[in-house]
């Protein structure tokens, strides 16, 4: 009887496998309008297309050029609808075209492939010749249909953005677990290093219905994060918000250890835990979330109160401290570790005014080759895979920062 039960369980994680339609623009359109066709949130944060390239990919569509295929998940609400997993601004692009909301730049701004772009070229989707509005509007897309994801929807969320599209796995974690998490929302403000961008501001606009404002107050750390992030490649697909959530992890290890181990705890957060560190950091953001909408029971992480009054000041007066005085020149790419230092310091209750040089001289040395730090105090560092768990993984590495960080300062 065991041997049938266990073979009960083998069976694929969806019970249903994605099927493949055809449709044209303008029947997606029409969904669109109709709102039987929806853009989540974590799609509206992806980066927005310049004019340049929304022209070149209109081209495409009136040329009958071939694109890449949407993905849509089927959510069933008495009648179908379907959410875009992928392909938010190629849609984006259709519709403002189609509703004369942009005109297609000119032959000297766009490399036009068509000897015929003259026809099209600087002109409004009314504007186009009638052979052209006609291969818009019955242009064929393919859709790639998926259902019943349950549980693993954030994970194949997160396969199918591995294919080039610039939502990263914090953009998606952040919208898929951020409504109504005050907590959430203050994490995508730590790392809006550019108050001024289109995000940001999207991001503020939402952070209003929080009565949350820009959470930068010191200028001199305010001025040294954005010139360390600004116009950097990595800084694409809000690293700066994930290192900000990686020094509250680094500064409540065990508890998201304790939560990652609790099966009963992650089913109730309708979290997917399978050791990648990206899924632990999931289950921190979705512990958030409950935190936040569920007042009446203890938080199992820090407040919200205490991440706005606390947490993120001493972040703040951290980086001020180490990006203007004491390590001007560190890579940005050492943005994990120093985060993985400041939350350690966190729960220490260390103050950067309180060390002395040769405590700094040795947190800075830490950053920058922490294993030669880590054998001066005779402290192992393990170099993670992408683990959380194991003497390899990403516990036992922030686990050696606490350590080595309490042996400095104190």
């Amino acid at each position: 009887m065991a041997d049938m039960d266990q073979i009960d369980q083998i069976k694929p994680l969806i019970p249903e496998s994605s099927t493949s339609e055809s449709t044209t623009v303008e029947v997606v359109l029409n969904a669109l309008r109709d709102e039987t066709l929806r853009i989540p949130d974590y799609q509206r944060d992806s980066d927005q297309w310049d004019q340049t390239t929304k022209s070149l990919f209109v081209e495409s569509v009136i040329n009958n050029l071939s694109i890449p295929a949407f993905f849509f998940e089927v959510i069933l609400e008495g009648i179908e609808k379907n959410d875009v997993i992928d392909g938010q601004q190629r849609l984006t692009t259709l519709s403002e075209f189609y509703k004369n909301k942009f005109r297609m730049v000119d032959s000297d701004n766009a490399p036009y492939l068509s000897p015929n772009s003259v026809h099209y070229a600087g002109k409004t989707f009314d504007e186009l010749p009638a052979a052209y509005r006609q291969a818009f509007k019955t242009f064929r897309l393919t859709i790639i249909k998926l259902r019943n994801l349950g549980d693993m929807r954030l994970e194949i969320f997160r396969r199918i953005n591995q294919g080039g599209t610039p939502l990263s796995g914090q953009d998606i974690r952040l919208a898929y677990y951020g409504s109504k998490s005050p907590s959430l929302m203050l994490i995508r403000l730590a790392g809006a290093y550019d108050p001024n961008k289109p995000a940001a501001q999207r991001f503020l606009d939402r952070a209003q219905g929080f009565g949350i404002g820009y959470p930068w107050k010191n200028e001199v750390a305010r001025e040294c994060w954005m010139e360390w992030w600004d116009g950097r490649d990595i800084a694409r697909g809000q690293t700066a918000s994930e290192m900000f959530l990686w020094s509250m992890v680094s500064a409540q290890i065990e508890i998201l250890d304790g939560l990652l181990q609790n099966s009963s705890a992650l089913q109730a957060l309708k979290c997917h835990y399978n050791g990648a560190v990206d899924t632990a950091l999931d289950a921190y953001c979705a512990q958030l979330r409950y935190d936040d909408t569920n007042k009446e029971k203890p938080p199992v992480l820090m407040p919200f109160s205490e991440i706005r009054d606390r947490f993120f000041p001493a972040f703040e007066n951290w980086i001020g401290y180490i990006l203007s005085q004491k390590a001007p020149n560190l890579d940005v790419r050492k943005h994990r570790s120093i985060g993985a230092l400041i939350g350690a310091t966190y729960a220490h209750s260390v103050n950067p005014s309180d060390l002395n040089e040769q405590q700094w001289t040795d947190l800075v040395e830490f950053v920058r080759t922490p294993k030669d730090i880590a054998k001066k105090f005779s402290i192992e560092y393990p170099q993670s895979k992408g683990r959380w768990g194991g003497i390899k993984g990403y516990k036992a590495q922030l686990l050696a920062v606490k350590q080595i960080v309490g042996r400095i300062v104190t």
